[in-house]
This record gives structure tokens, sequence and C-alpha cells, in this order.
């Protein structure tokens, strides 16, 4: 049931699948085990699977309710933007970093944790249940199950990164890195809430990130403001006669542009939603890049 919800909603759901039974070597961790433990039991005192929890809450054991579960929960609406900023991976020695940038825009700050996961997908492993494959498997807690503490300002960004490796028996291919921000005190209806939450295919993340030092291909830019509400202005060190800004949303889609015909452009917010953008500058053969917060 799960999977056809993921195929559904396609982008839109970022499950873990935790198999509590150690019968199961294959599919066991015992991390996922204490993370379902963290959650106060959810019927009668006790711990029953399957079970769904969505962005933190219970939503019971009938498959039939899974659909509806998540789709209210995608209905509403999240003050929080995750950001993938400078997260790599190399597959020679099977390690990298997670990096990523949490965005809040709300009047309020937030403290919570950022969730790391690594999970595996495809894989051919028979039970008892009479389920031959398994997607979704969760591998590893990053650095554990209590997350990576973050406070948030209002209006403001706070990054959480962590290094990671990956085990042999995993299949690079088929891992995922699953990122999400939860409160972790339980609140007094019993849940543990999350905020938001993104995943990518490991291997997207193996590409060699450009040196950001300033040189006469890369030049210095400041923007001001940052983050910004209706617009800013980005400056340029050196001589520059002319300038291109191009701002892209995370996913490399081209959203913006603005020309100037000095070393500072101004550029119009005109109607971008609030969130995290990727800036690039091009300035003659020079080009610099770097990241723009717009609020509201």
């Amino acid at each position: 049931m799960l999977d056809q919800i993921c195929e559904e909603f396609g982008g839109r759901v970022a499950p873990v699948q935790w198999n509590a039974n150690s019968s199961y070597p294959r599919l066991y961790n015992q991390e996922a085990w204490d993370k379902w433990h963290l959650y106060p039991p959810p019927m009668s005192g006790g711990y029953y699977y399957p079970w769904l929890w969505t962005d933190g809450k219970s939503s019971y054991y009938d498959y039939n309710n899974w659909r509806d579960s998540i789709v209210r929960h995608m209905a509403e609406p999240s003050e929080v933007q995750l950001t993938h900023a400078g997260t790599t991976y190399d597959p020679l020695t099977r390690s990298g970093e997670v990096r990523v940038e949490c965005f809040n825009n709300s009047s309020s700050p937030i403290t919570a944790a950022v969730q790391i996961v690594i999970t595996e997908d495809s894989i051919f492993y028979p039970t008892s249940t009479g389920d031959t494959w398994h997607n979704h498997v969760c591998r590893d807690y990053v650095p554990t199950i209590y997350g990576t503490p973050v406070t948030i300002p209002a209006g403001g960004y706070d990054t959480a990164f962590q290094a990671f490796t990956i085990d042999t028996s995993w299949v690079e291919a088929r891992c995922k890195l699953v990122v999400w921000l939860q409160n972790m005190t339980v609140q007094p209806d019993s849940t543990m809430p999350c905020y938001q939450g993104v995943q990518s295919f490991l291997l997207d993340f193996t590409a060699v990130e450009e040196p950001k030092t300033p040189s006469p291909s890369r030049p210095a830019v400041s923007v001001s403001p940052n983050p910004c509400r209706t617009g800013c202005e980005f400056t340029l060190s050196g001589a520059v006669h002319g300038a291109r800004i191009t701002v892209y949303a995370p996913d490399g889609r081209l959203v913006s542009k603005a020309e100037g015909a000095g070393n500072r452009v101004t550029w119009s917010r005109a109607g971008l939603a609030r969130g995290i953008y990727l800036y690039r500058v091009n300035a003659g053969t020079a080009t610099a890049e770097g990241k723009l917060v717009v609020t509201d």
C-alpha cells in the first residue's frame, strides 16, 4: 500500500519503512526499532505493526486509511523549507556529507532536530507475510535517531551537516537520503510533529562542487538585503561592466533574471513564493553562485 501511495504522489511523500521483526535480518534495523519506540504506545499501551506515522502523528494500522491520512497532511501548509546546500557523496569511498539548510518563514523561532535517514529500495527478501520486494527500508540514522539539533530564527535559517558512510552490502544506486525536521519533544497529544521533509537519490550528490573563493573568474558578490522581501541588490567586486543575474528554484528551474550595466544589479522578487533560491552571476567570463532567501 505504501508503495502505491508513493507512486501516486511521486516526489511528495518521503517514506521510511521500519522493520520491527528481528527474525528478518536483511530488513531489521535496531535504530528503526528504537526510533519507533520513541513514540508513545499507540494502541492499548502496546506497539503493533503494520502501523503508520504521518508527519510524526499516529495514523493507525488499517491500510485503507493510510492514503487519506497522507493526503490530509500534504494539504497542511508548512512554514519550513529544507534545501540541500552542499551535500556530497563519493562512490569511491562510499562516504559523504549531508548539508541541509532549514528556512523558517514563521514569526517564531523553531527549535527542532534534523533527521537524516539512509533508505534502500528493491530488496528481494521473501517473508511469511507474502511480501517479496521491499522499498524505503531504513538502513541508517545519521548520526542517531535523535537527529541534529537546530534553532532556526523567525524569518531566518540554520544549517545542519553530518558525515555518513554507506555499508558495502547496500546497493548505492537504490539508496536515498531522506531528511526531515522534527520536534523531538512528545506533545500532549502524543505526537512528535514534523515540519517538512525532502528525499533524494544518493547518487544525485556525486558532482564535485567548484571552489567558492573569489578570483578573477569568480568575483566576490554581496547581496543586500538577504533574506529579502521585495527584492535586493547584487554588488560585484572589481571593475565590472555589466552583469546578469539568473535565479533558480532548488530543483534547477530557472525562475527569474535581471541585468545591470555596472557592478550593481537590482533584482525584483516579482511574485516568487517564499523560500530558498540559488543564484548565478555572470559578468563577462566571470561567474559566481550563492543562495538567496525570500520571505514574506
